[in-house]
């Protein structure tokens, strides 16, 4: 089992399917010192995971994992173009995580069972909307 190659999945797949004028400059992840000044619109991703439930009762069996990977779309406050930019945003990180997508990172698949959407809340100068993914996995043990 391993959390890290779950969680390298789904970011690798994030960043291979970037929506379009996006850059992996424009993606804060968790731990890591991000500074949005002067961006219009960025996104925040965060690996949580959920549940572990055992198949099996041997070494040899496996673990059925799943969590959430979210996604947080933020846009400037205002802007004149209201939140449409934010879901153009947001329709192409669901389309990269549909449901059943199967991902691998180091041998560990990963598939995507659904994603849904909230209405939005206002963070200081932001608007931000969430994609909650959830996913999941089945883990050798040993």
């Amino acid at each position: 089992m391993s959390y890290l190659d779950t969680k390298q999945a789904l970011i690798t797949n994030l960043i291979n399917n970037l929506p379009i004028g996006l850059t992996s400059a424009d993606v804060a992840f968790e731990n890591k010192t991000f500074d949005p000044s002067g961006k219009d619109i960025w996104i925040a991703a965060y690996f949580i995971p959920a549940t572990t439930k055992a198949l099996g009762k041997t070494i040899s069996d496996c673990d059925e994992q799943r969590g959430i990977f979210q996604v947080s779309i933020f846009i400037v406050k205002n802007n004149a173009n209201y939140d449409y930019y934010q879901l153009q945003t947001l329709d192409e990180i669901v389309v990269a995580f549909r449901y059943n997508t199967k991902l691998v990172y180091n041998a560990q698949t990963v598939y995507i069972s659904e994603s849904t959407v909230n209405s939005g809340t206002e963070s200081e100068s932001w608007f931000k909307r969430d994609v909650s993914i959830n996913y999941l996995t089945f883990s050798k043990r040993g």
